[in-house]
């Protein structure tokens, strides 16, 4: 389960988009004419920036996600009357559906068969709400206009209501058990954007606030995204060596940083496999995030680099040991076909204090190494302090 300070995280950024275009809809009234008027023409720009930004990075979701709004908001806004309520009525309990499907499809590109069943699926979609715009139906008529509740929703139908709700529950339920945070809290925000925009549909420019912050959120969503690609380890979620090397620069004169290697890996991973090598990584590297005082990195491999800013060697080399001692007293499961077994997992840990001989941080890491080194050859499961 997801920490709750974890997802208040990633809930502030895409909330107070979505707080601030509310609010904007609300005291319209304060904004000159010409802002107002272009509006509608702000929509298309960042729609378009929001696509080609996408395409350029791979996220087929971000497409998909950006495209239903535009053809949309193009058939809302030049249909007749009668037809423009049918596609909204339709698009209400659709787009949601369409969002949480594409939502939990996994990137493997646009022109490949996941690719291919993506467009489809799309194609199909756009394909039945044509067909009940030009061909209305009865039977659909009464299942839109069908009352579940005493209250009133109106513009909103009760169907359409129930739809979100249900798909609201999956993304919260995504938000907390989920490991693509990033991802699950902004689409929760965007789909809340989304019915607040077609409630309050009579009030001007209030559809076109709706989708620009739902533009702006997946824009923000890209940059995150492009980031943490860039800084943070794919696997362990760690920061990687980019953004060690970036924090190393900023250090003062006084810190203590430390190597941390995992002990028999090589042997582990022949003799349980890479991928439960891999949930290795992924345990030690939950347990390395949690270090005190301090901040770790994934160095490479099955090596790891923990920062203390402005911490002495002794007071460091406490919170390395209280780690060590955490992660050799954590049993790990190795899932077996007829069983499953319990081990333990050790690491070695080398650490130095700053020190004026030193160049740069580097060499500090240079020392840290060798303690490591000498942790290891002292029969590993240690702390060792460099000299």
């Amino acid at each position: 389960m997801n920490s709750l300070k974890l997802i208040a995280l990633n809930f502030t950024i895409p909330i107070v988009v979505g707080v601030f275009f509310f609010l904007l809809n609300i005291y319209q009234t304060y904004l000159s004419d010409y802002i107002l008027s272009i509006v509608p023409f702000l929509f298309y720009l960042l729609a378009t920036i929001v696509l080609v930004v996408s395409w350029h990075f791979n996220r087929t979701k971000f497409i998909f996600a950006i495209l239903p709004l535009i053809l949309f908001y193009a058939s809302f806004s030049f249909l007749p009357q009668d037809k423009s309520r049918v596609v909204f009525e339709l698009f209400s309990f659709i787009y949601p559906v369409h969002l949480l499907i594409f939502l939990l499809f996994k990137e493997r590109g646009l022109f490949t068969l996941w690719g291919y069943l993506k467009i489809l699926l799309f194609l199909t979609e756009v394909g039945i709400v044509a067909w009940f715009v030009e061909f209305p139906n009865q039977l659909l008529a009464e299942i839109l206009g069908a009352k579940i509740f005493a209250f009133n929703l109106v513009p909103l139908s009760d169907i359409s209501f129930v739809t979100g709700v249900v798909v609201l529950l999956v993304m919260l339920l995504l938000v907390l058990f989920g490991h693509l945070l990033i991802y699950y809290a902004s689409y929760v925000v965007i789909l809340i954007s989304f019915y607040l925009g077609f409630y309050f549909v009579k009030y001007p420019h209030a559809l076109e606030h709706s989708f620009i912050a739902i533009e702006l959120i997946v824009l923000i969503l890209l940059v995150r995204e492009a980031y943490r690609l860039a800084y943070f380890d794919e696997l362990t979620s760690l920061p990687g060596r980019r953004a060690l090397i970036e924090d190393m620069a900023k250090l003062g004169r006084k810190y203590s940083l430390a190597m941390v290697d995992i002990d028999f890996f090589k042997k582990f991973n022949d003799t349980y496999g890479h991928d439960t090598g891999d949930e290795v990584l992924k345990m030690v590297a939950t347990k390395l995030a949690e270090v005190g005082g301090g901040k770790a990195y994934r160095y490479g491999g099955e090596e790891f680099t923990i920062l203390f800013p402005s911490r002495e060697l002794d007071e460091s080399y406490i919170f390395a040991d209280i780690l060590r001692e955490n992660i050799a007293t954590s049993p790990f499961i190795v899932r077996g076909k007829k069983a499953n077994k319990k081990i333990f997992i050790n690491i070695s840990v080398g650490i130095v204090q700053s020190s004026s001989k030193d160049n740069d941080p580097f060499d500090a890491m240079k020392r840290a190494d060798k303690a490591l080194y000498k942790a290891k050859e002292s029969g590993r499961n240690k702390v060792v302090k460099a000299k």
